[in-house]
């Protein structure tokens, strides 16, 4: 047990004739030291006070406040009569706090089979637990308890419910909780608008945060980290420089949260110059900070500066971790940077000991696949330490689409519909590989595939945001109030783009028609329609930003670097893999992504 200072040495090989006032004031001396806890422990064991509930209840306390759990948990379960309900909500907490979230839920289910009845905080505890564990079933369960204990009408319990959902992606059992309370403080709103931004609610979240701007409520840097990680996701820049304003305004302390997220809200709205300003602007940088401006420069194409910055991060004594890597990696990817990818995930690996998750397998067939590698890509997926998923193959097939290669694609496609029958993406970017090749019969046959496995192809869609507001526009969209002008000005343009040298790119039409009906189709892509409307909403020479849910498609990659040039725009389409950065008839990405 080691060794016990002289001074107490003595008091302590008498253990019968200890007083319970000396061994509650030891206990006061030296309840910070687990070690000189275990000491005390064992006299009071070998004492007549051995059984004192008062004396064990601030034993175990003690032992809690020092982040011992072994015995406390101990004592609470071997206690004599019934342990206090203090007692037993102090130690399902303990555990919660220390990341043993099965066990927190585990003591709460014990506690209630020795017939104790929970108060408040003991959901207050319990349901974090369970929020933290994804355990939706017991937060269920656990929930129905407060509502039989009674407990639902306290606004802490109901916002632990709303966060326990919330976490758990439950978002619509959360928003009925939350619109069943009488009353709602900050937590409670902060809560819900952070379940919906971590499901992908990103609209319902902003919507939420704007109904507390009217009713008045203080917003707390809690709801600006989640107000302004909506803000990414939708590409909403205005409102993102807004919360930005706001949180400047009201003088709150920008700590490496919200930080990070501002970094993070720029570079995903296309801004990475801000982002990089506001990067060196912070106090104090943290790893999620510097993962922020790292990824941001990945997905940007930027790999150099990406890698320049984890150099700097680590000369600063800050040690990368799994998602630092992702960013440095999807920045080689993007740049078709192969020699340095292999470089980095050996770093990863080899220097800092971080095992390869399946995103940066990920990362490493993109690139592989992207480089025109393709076999080796293949190869590289087969001697795989975990099991590759249907994203991994994805790489590999998204790259089959860009070489042609009908063959390579039939082999990998069958093994993403074993793993991933219900995603219509795949079928879609076969008949794509099949269509390029002019294998019209490849193309039916996925076609009916989808039909008899009733599989849907999700729209795709591109959005821009005017002064404030996001318009969405579907492939072939004519339900916008400007539709009629839209499409006569794409008419016109396209006249233009002609004259200017362009030709379409009929290839990536999925169907087998003549040229000039594919070259019509062409022109309704979303992004042409959120990029005409753009131009005609917006005063000369200001930069467009557009969102696509999809991949760009190589005749939109080609006719925006024309729009680009002839209307003297900056064009940013952010699309499913990464930025492009369309000026004056070039694009960032190198015509490589």
């Amino acid at each position: 047990m080691g060794r016990v200072d002289h001074h107490h040495s003595k008091t302590l090989l008498k253990p019968f004739n200890q007083t319970l006032q000396t061994l509650l004031s030891l206990l006061n001396l030296h309840s910070s030291s687990p070690r000189y806890l275990l000491h005390l422990h064992a006299v009071i064991v070998k004492s007549h006070l051995s059984h004192h509930p008062f004396l064990l209840t601030r034993l175990a306390h003690a032992y809690l406040s020092s982040n011992s759990l072994s015995p406390p948990t101990r004592i609470l379960l071997s206690f004599p009569k019934r342990p206090p309900l203090f007692l037993w909500n102090e130690t399902i907490k303990a555990h919660a706090r220390n990341g043993r979230f099965r066990d927190s839920i585990g003591l709460y289910d014990v506690m209630l089979a020795r017939g104790a009845t929970p108060n408040e905080f003991t959901f207050t505890f319990v349901l974090p637990a369970c929020a933290a564990a994804r355990a939706v079933l017991d937060g269920r369960r656990i929930h129905e308890h407060a509502v039989r204990f009674g407990f639902l009408s306290n606004v802490f319990v109901a916002t632990a419910v709303v966060d326990m959902y919330g976490k758990c992606g439950e978002v619509r059992l959360a928003r009925k909780v939350f619109d069943g309370m009488s009353q709602r403080g900050i937590a409670s709103y902060n809560a819900m608008i952070s379940g919906y931004v971590s499901s992908g609610k990103c609209e319902e979240a902003i919507s939420l945060f704007d109904q507390m701007q009217k009713l008045g409520l203080q917003y707390d840097a809690t709801t600006m980290v989640s107000a302004l990680q909506a803000s990414a996701s939708l590409g909403a820049l205005q409102k993102g420089r807004w919360v930005h304003e706001q949180v400047m305004s009201s003088q709150m302390e920008i700590n490496v949260h919200l930080g990070a997220a501002l970094v993070n809200m720029y570079a995903r709205c296309g801004c990475i110059e801000e982002s990089r300003r506001i990067f060196n602007e912070m106090p104090r940088r943290d790893l999620i900070s510097w993962t922020a401006i790292i990824c941001g420069y990945g997905m940007h194409g930027l790999a150099e500066d990406a890698e320049l910055l984890f150099n700097q991060m680590v000369q600063c004594g800050v040690m990368p971790d799994s998602i630092t890597f992702v960013g440095v990696l999807s920045g080689f990817s993007h740049k078709g940077m192969v020699n340095k990818g292999r470089e980095y995930f050996k770093k990863m690996t080899e220097e800092y000991y971080i095992k390869p998750t399946l995103e940066h397998y990920s990362c490493m067939v993109d690139m592989l696949g992207r480089a025109g590698r393709l076999e080796e890509a293949e190869a590289f997926i087969r001697t795989m330490l975990v099991d590759p998923d249907a994203g991994v193959w994805g790489g590999l097939l998204n790259a089959c689409k860009i070489y042609g290669n009908v063959e390579l694609g039939e082999r990998v496609v069958e093994e993403i519909l074993r793993l991933d029958p219900r995603n219509a993406g795949w079928y879609v970017l076969m008949s794509n590989i099949y269509a390029t090749a002019g294998l019209w019969n490849g193309v039916a046959k996925m076609r009916l595939l989808m039909k008899e496995r009733k599989v849907s192809k999700y729209p795709g869609w591109s959005s821009i945001e005017i002064d404030g507001h996001r318009h969405v526009f579907l492939v072939f969209d004519r339900s916008h109030p400007k539709s009629e002008e839209i499409y006569r000005f794409l008419k016109d343009l396209e006249e233009r783009m002609r004259a200017a040298g362009y030709v379409a790119e009929t290839k990536c039409v999925l169907v087998n028609l003549d040229e000039e009906a594919k070259e019509d189709m062409l022109c309704g892509h979303s992004e042409r329609l959120a990029i005409a409307f753009g131009i005609l909403s917006t005063k000369e020479g200001e930069v467009l930003r557009v969102i696509k849910n999809l991949r760009v498609c190589i005749d939109c990659h080609t006719a925006t670097k024309f729009i680009s040039k002839i209307v003297g725009r900056e064009i940013i389409v952010r699309d499913a893999n990464r930025f492009h950065h369309f000026r004056d008839g070039v694009c960032s990405c190198g015509d490589f992504w």
